[in-house]
């Protein structure tokens, strides 16, 4: 391959459809090639029915059962390539704790938390069936965020219940004069309580249109009669047991766990350790 395409990962697939017809690109590839182009792609995964070395960018996983869920995309200028389909692709990437692009999908809706599902039931023996179904636990509240899928599980490992992830909230705000709708999704809704939080990550909230639109955003849940609890990836990580301690101090009993053990974050899933109990 000529040395100024060495690094191109649309050549990679390209030559990886010629190379290897029976292969099947997924992972980062294969979600960049289905909407997210901005994606960093460092190597294209490849799934073949048998062994094989990996060569220049490509890596080459054995993968025999259940045939993967595969569709044509074009590659930029190049051609055509068989790729993973989306939820295919992301199980995959979640599979190996890869959780931006997945998220980034979910975010995109270039896949779903339920296509994901759906895909890890399809029958057939996979080797690494355990990981797969921890992907399908952490994903299945859509996080659009890495801070956001390990707040979910912090959620659910203390017994928090009562709550949605980016569950589609209609408000009424007055735009121009006129009320209108308009749809909002935080990060997780209690809707008896009407409590919205918010991981606030620089990702996303980095720039003055961003403050601005958050702060209309506030308003817009105030005038229906919410209430937000922001909190930064940074708070999230490093003082949860505060977080716990103040969320439910907001909830109600149905919704609050007997007591709140003690808990500390780890980079890796399952990304929260328990240290012990204390009250409520």
């Amino acid at each position: 391959m000529a040395a100024r395409l060495e690094s191109d990962p649309d050549a990679w697939v390209f030559a990886n459809g010629l190379w290897r017809q029976p292969s099947v690109v997924t992972g980062r590839a294969a979600l960049r090639l289905q909407g997210l182009r901005d994606l960093k792609t460092p190597v294209v995964d490849a799934l073949l029915p048998y062994t094989f070395p990996d060569h220049g960018l490509l890596r080459f996983h054995y993968s025999t059962s259940p045939a993967p869920l595969t569709e044509v995309r074009e590659i930029s200028t190049w051609g055509r390539a068989l790729v993973a389909a989306p939820a295919e692709a992301a199980l995959f990437l979640g599979a190996r704790e890869d959780w931006e692009p997945v998220c980034a999908a979910l975010n995109r809706g270039i896949t779903t938390a339920e296509a994901i599902r759906q895909v890890r039931e399809l029958p057939g023996r996979r080797p690494d069936a355990q990981a797969m179904d921890r992907v399908v636990r952490y994903l299945s509240e859509s996080p659009w965020s890495v801070p956001e899928l390990e707040f979910h599980e912090l959620l659910r490992l203390v017994g928090i219940t009562g709550w949605k992830g980016n569950l589609p909230v209609l408000l009424h705000p007055t735009v121009d004069g006129r009320t209108c709708v308009k749809k909002r999704h935080p990060d997780a809704a209690f809707v008896a309580e009407k409590l919205a939080v918010e991981i606030a990550s620089l990702q996303y909230h980095n720039s003055a249109e961003a403050f601005a639109e958050d702060a209309l955003r506030a308003r817009w849940f105030a005038a229906e009669g919410w209430r937000q609890m922001p909190v930064t990836p940074y708070q999230l990580r490093n003082n949860p047991n505060d977080l716990l301690a103040d969320l439910c101090s907001q909830l109600y009993r149905n919704h609050r766990p007997p007591g709140l053990p003690r808990v500390r974050y780890q980079p890796t899933a399952p990304f929260w350790r328990i240290d012990g109990a204390v009250g409520r």
